[in-house]
């Protein structure tokens, strides 16, 4: 079994984005802000400037503290960005030319990808990509109405709900479309989706280079 190998900066983020979930579902905007302080320091670090980020993260986590009523309207940008971030990445492997996301990471564990697979891991993408933009439209509109603590207390639970809800559903329904294709477990997916992600990152990455130098 290959070990599951994740970058200290990812493990960082990961653990200040459920930081700022948990914040933000008890309703400590404060705390919430100051977190959103903290990653922009790890941001900072993650370039090679470890002790400006300190510096960066601490100085920005405090203010956040200190002026949480000033800046409450920043609650709203991490759901939102993350949602469009997310339902844009799966829509942009359904364009002419890429392979679907689900698609990838099935293929790493089943090389020899049917024609039915492939169709259903295609629209199984556009349904993600489907769920995160739902997610989006809905976080809008509920900011339009509702007190900043009970959106952010709606929006944790949603951005937990939704796509929990839609993991399992589809587990238990591919068990029954497809009875004799074996799935791995996470110890087997959690890698394979790393190692896309980390490959769309860098196709992505090499796209836009040639780009920049041109201007």
């Amino acid at each position: 079994m290959p070990a599951i190998r994740i970058p200290v900066f990812g493990l960082l983020w990961t653990g200040l984005a459920v930081a700022y979930v948990v914040a933000s579902a008890l309703g400590l905007r404060p705390a919430a802000l100051a977190v959103l302080g903290l990653a922009a320091g790890v941001l900072v670090a993650a370039t090679g400037r470890r002790l400006a980020g300190l510096v960066v993260g601490i100085a920005l986590a405090a203010a956040a503290w200190r002026f949480a009523d000033a800046i409450a309207f920043l609650v709203f940008v991490p759901p939102l960005c993350a949602f469009a971030f997310m339902a844009l990445l799966f829509a942009s492997t359904l364009r002419a030319g890429s392979e679907p996301l689900i698609s990838r990471i099935a293929r790493k564990e089943h090389p020899d990808e049917t024609p039915e697979v492939a169709r259903y891991t295609r629209g199984l993408t556009g349904l993600w990509s489907a769920s995160f933009a739902a997610l989006f439209v809905a976080a809008v509109a509920l900011a339009t109405f509702l007190p900043v603590a009970s959106w952010s207390r709606w929006i944790s639970g949603l951005g937990f709900f939704v796509p929990v809800t839609l993991f399992l559903g589809e587990h238990a329904y591919r068990r029954h479309r497809f009875p004799d294709r074996e799935r791995g477990s996470l110890a087997v997916l959690i890698p394979n989706v790393i190692a896309v992600f980390r490959d769309i990152v860098s196709e992505t990455g090499r796209r836009l280079l040639p780009e920049a130098e041109s201007r």
